[in-house]
């Protein structure tokens, strides 16, 4: 029932509504990071993306309302397990931005997606791609001076990807196998139940528990909006579709880290982004560029064209 769900909305929506989606989850998503960046550089990174990930579980449990007792056991364990991906990736991005500027961060970031469709591609492009993606990462971290940006935020940002592309991968999943957000809905609550113990062991929770209010109104921006988002665009999209509009959001990263935090970058990491972006979308266009026509067989009756009146 959910795939076929599924197949119906890529078939009948507007090809307009999903990329509209998507661009929304990136706009939403990024402004969310540049404005917890000062809350997050005076009260830690660990609590703060675990009280956003806290409240926006709460108020989609509110609006939501799924009921427990009847959900299966795969629904369970993908619910879970995109749950773990959501905690990763959320908490190991924010302290990457809070420790580096936005737009490293997300191009960092990025190689999760990005990997995800180079393992998809077979000859040549398997073997550029990569190159091209690790000379943009290269590029963007060193900053304006040419030194090292700081390691720890680096390898945060490592950790990020890794949890997007699980995030990727589960999100589609749990889409197929729920109807509405109910999906959404678990996997919050998993991420939340995961995320705040593990910010209590590493933060002293007397510095980010005060900040209840200033969350609670981020965690609409980021991450239940974005989730959300690209939930209900993933149900609209075909999947290499879905990368390409979200190749964007490292732009979209350095953009707002540029107007609200007055990052700016210099042209060598504006470089490196545009790279990583430039691999991202050629791993998704190069297999459909470079697919064989079909063959029609000898002797084949071939399809005629068709003026109808009107037309």
């Amino acid at each position: 029932m959910e795939d076929s769900t599924a197949k119906t909305a890529l078939t009948t929506s507007s090809p307009f509504i999903g990329p509209g989606l998507a661009s929304g989850s990136m706009i939403s998503s990024q402004l969310g990071i540049a404005f917890a960046v000062p809350l997050m550089l005076t009260h830690g990174s660990f609590g703060i993306s675990a009280l956003r990930l806290g409240f926006a579980a709460l108020i989609c449990f509110a609006w939501v309302r799924p009921k427990f007792r009847r959900f299966e056991r795969r629904q369970w364990i993908g619910a879970f397990a995109l749950g773990v991906a959501m905690a990763m990736m959320t908490m190991c991005f924010f302290t990457a931005a809070k420790l580096i500027p936005m737009g490293p961060a997300i191009t960092i970031d990025f190689l999760g997606p990005l990997g995800l469709a180079v393992l998809a591609l077979r000859g040549w492009p398997r073997l550029i791609l990569p190159l091209v993606a690790a000379f943009g990462v290269l590029a963007v971290s060193y900053g304006s001076q040419g030194k090292l940006l700081d390691p720890a935020g680096i390898l945060f940002a490592l950790g990020a990807a890794c949890g997007w592309a699980g995030y990727i991968v589960l999100m589609r999943l749990v889409g197929r196998l729920f109807s509405a957000q109910e999906g959404l809905c678990l996997s919050l609550i998993a991420a939340a139940v995961l995320a705040l113990p593990a910010a209590c062991f590493l933060e002293p929770p007397a510095h980010w528990l005060g900040q209840l209010p200033e969350v609670a109104g981020l965690a609409m921006l980021s991450p239940l909006l974005p989730f959300a988002l690209e939930m209900a665009a993933l149900r609209r999209m075909e999947m290499g579709t879905f990368s390409i509009v979200m190749s964007l959001e490292p732009a979209f990263g350095a953009l707002f880290g540029f107007i609200i935090l007055g990052q700016a970058l210099s042209l060598r990491q504006i470089g490196g982004v545009l790279a990583v972006m430039a691999a991202s979308t050629g791993a998704v266009l190069l297999p459909v560029m470079t697919r064989p026509a079909p063959r029609h067989r000898l002797g084949a009756p071939q399809p005629t064209i068709c003026n109808i009146p009107g037309e």
